[in-house]
């Protein structure tokens, strides 16, 4: 059969839906690719908030060479009503959904003949091992996270039925060698291959410029981003701290644009009236994947003081943009930088070196020049285009073995 020609299955939840549309914007990219060579079926489950309980999600949509089939998950406010352990939840959840996953792969495969199966990410995509026992086929998993992190976020039980899918693939994968160590030191005793997240040209070449409401705001100021969801991991009130006090030097000549949404945004208002910093910080909300691009070539450097992340697509995007920044040790794509060249690399939690590198970031404008036009070398490496040969030629192994 021609290449072409080959289905390849993939599970995640790590996918946009009528729930939540800025899902794992570095999946669709590669998916995107991986279309150019097979014809790509998704099964992705969602899980509906209560805000969205009667938002229609189609079971089924069909994009060029990809078709995705949404399934519901337990829904986990209704976990929340019936006053269930997080931990519990996920681990009922998993069980729940494994067999929804297995029933629906199967009739898939009976339409679609499936060379291989791909789950993204450890939790719900380690399910691609279970799939391909069941229909014959490789079973191939993508670790996105951490182990510590995942074990705090869904419970020891759904770890340790993780633990034993994982080592049970033909193949593994993880975006960077701290992902795949924190898995090897936590029973994954397999080899895991080093693929890190991409990026898609068609959206480095987006020309388009911020709404004119932020034009305004960012006029003849230097520009500072912010991206991601407002969880403590990412430590963003940092960011606020370190504004206050370059505030007493700059005054008003810089801003920051926060980028994103989640539970501590009343926190980050509150924090910022407090500072007195609402003509330098300003909350933009969550912007559209295929946006992000005006924001990062608006700014002049982003700043990402997340103490725990396995990548960081954030960093890489902003380096696309030719635009340097400044983030902590813990994230995964330092492993790919050089020190000072593309970046400030800085110790997680501290706000003395953070507001140190914001200051000299903001201060020297032929610096923030020289870095960001090596970032830019550097985050031409990771589109997909150069990125994704290393994904296929493990399909075909598998495929032909």
């Amino acid at each position: 059969m021609d290449q072409k020609k080959r289905s390849i299955l993939l599970i995640t939840e790590l996918y946009p839906n009528s729930d939540n549309p800025f899902l794992g914007t570095f999946i669709c990219s590669q998916i995107r690719e991986l279309a150019r060579y097979y014809r790509i079926v998704l099964i992705v489950p969602y899980c509906i908030s209560i805000a969205n309980l009667w938002k229609k999600q189609p079971i089924h949509v069909h994009q060029e060479n990809t078709d995705i089939y949404y399934i519901k998950q337990y829904p986990r406010w209704l976990a929340w009503l019936k006053k269930m352990p997080l931990g519990i939840y996920f681990f009922i959840n998993k069980k729940y959904i494994k067999y929804q996953i297995l029933s629906i792969a199967k009739k898939l495969h009976n339409k679609y003949h499936f060379s291989l199966v791909h789950g993204h990410e450890s939790y719900i995509g380690d399910e691609a091992v279970n799939i391909g026992k069941k229909l014959d086929i490789p079973s191939i998993v993508t670790i996105h996270g951490l182990y510590d992190y995942h074990k705090v976020a869904i419970g020891r039980a759904a770890m340790l039925n993780i633990t034993a899918n994982l080592n049970q693939a033909n193949r593994l994968f993880a975006v960077s060698k701290v992902a795949a160590i924190s898995y090897q030191k936590n029973g994954v005793n397999r080899e895991i291959h080093i693929i890190p997240n991409g990026l898609n040209e068609d959206t480095l070449k987006s020309v388009q410029s911020v709404p004119k409401k932020w034009q305004k705001v960012i006029q003849g100021k230097t520009v500072i981003l912010t991206v991601g969801f407002f969880v403590k991991e990412k430590r963003f009130e940092q960011v606020i701290e370190a504004a206050a006090k370059l505030k007493e030097k700059y005054g008003g000549s810089f801003v920051v644009l926060m980028i994103g949404r989640g539970g501590l945004e009343s926190h980050y208002k509150k924090l910022i009236k407090e500072k007195k910093l609402e003509d330098n910080i300003y909350i933009v909300g969550q912007i559209p994947p295929n946006e992000m691009m005006s924001y990062y070539n608006a700014c002049d450097f982003l700043v990402h003081p997340s103490i725990i992340e396995s990548f960081s697509m954030a960093c890489l995007e902003a380096a696309s943009a030719g635009k340097p920044f400044v983030c902590t040790s813990n994230i995964g794509l330092t492993e790919y930088i050089t020190p000072n060249k593309e970046a400030f690399i800085i110790p997680p939690d501290n706000i003395e070196a953070l507001t140190e590198k914001m200051d000299t970031l903001i201060v020297d404008k032929k610096l923030r020049e020289q870095m960001g036009g090596t970032a830019k070398q550097t985050a031409e490496i990771f589109t997909w285009d150069r990125q994704i040969h290393k994904t296929l030629a493990i399909y075909e192994q598998l495929i032909q073995a």
